[in-house]
């Protein structure tokens, strides 16, 4: 029996993405709904990682990832392209929240191998857009996987003097400015941990949130979020830009 498949692909990342010998498979989706945790402020005197809630938040959206995949693996994908990875809060359920990944599974035309290379996971996933897509395969390289890293940080509070006298003058908040430079740092590093077990030479699309959730303005989440690459060949292809003009009077640059 004949399928058809589905996608959240635009009309135009759907056109190019047949231009790259890819073809959609469907809709994948993968969901995990996790309590997200209170911590007390109280006897955490100094800056420092929630070190508990950072392995939730983790957990919670790696298991939506695996899902997604494992949705992808079902219609036949070989890799999922244009994922969304999305947090919301049930209404009257503040503390838990719903993890949402959803991207279109794709594979080669024809049903061959996307890649030898052995590095490459069996199911790769992207959240880079269909144009994107297209670009980074005609320069040469190829998606491994989205990686990320999470870092759910503490920043603690200051003295009520110290606090009195910040307010009469232009001064930096130490204590801000080395809380947040930490928790970016930490987030950064466990994402590039992530691309280096993938064999990845870099990290495109690399996305930095910053929210406090549930946990008040002295807790924030430091979440970071991009798709790992490998150079295919021996080196990056240059693409010769062209400029269009589109029907609708907006410039455009196509290659």
């Amino acid at each position: 029996m004949k399928r058809v498949f589905s996608s959240d692909l635009s009309i135009d990342e759907a056109i190019l993405l047949a231009d790259t010998d890819y073809e959609p498979c469907g809709l994948a989706t993968g969901s995990s709904i996790f309590h997200i945790g209170m911590i007390p402020s109280w006897g955490l005197g100094q800056n420092m990682e929630i070190k508990e809630l950072s392995s939730a938040m983790y957990e919670a959206r790696r298991l939506a990832m695996g899902r997604l995949v494992s949705t992808a693996n079902k219609v036949g994908g070989q890799g999922v392209v244009g994922v969304t990875l999305d947090i919301n809060m049930f209404e009257g359920h503040n503390h838990l929240a719903v993890f949402n990944a959803m991207g279109t599974a794709v594979r080669k035309i024809g049903g061959g191998e996307s890649s030898g290379h052995k590095h490459q996971p069996s199911c790769f996933t992207s959240d880079l857009s269909g144009q994107d897509f297209y670009l980074l395969l005609r320069a040469g390289y190829l998606p491994l996987g989205m990686v990320m890293g999470t870092c759910v940080y503490y920043v603690a509070r200051q003295q009520m003097a110290t606090w009195m006298r910040s307010q009469t003058q232009n001064i930096e908040i130490a204590t801000y400015t080395s809380a947040l430079y930490d928790a970016r740092e930490l987030a950064m590093g466990r994402m590039q941990q992530e691309a280096l077990r993938l064999g990845a030479d870099g990290i495109v699309g690399v996305k930095v949130t910053e929210q406090s959730h549930v946990w008040g303005s002295h807790v924030i989440e430091f979440f970071v979020l991009g798709t790992a690459v490998r150079l295919t060949g021996k080196e990056h292809r240059k693409l010769e830009p062209r400029s269009v003009l589109p029907l609708d009077d907006f410039p455009a640059v196509v290659f």
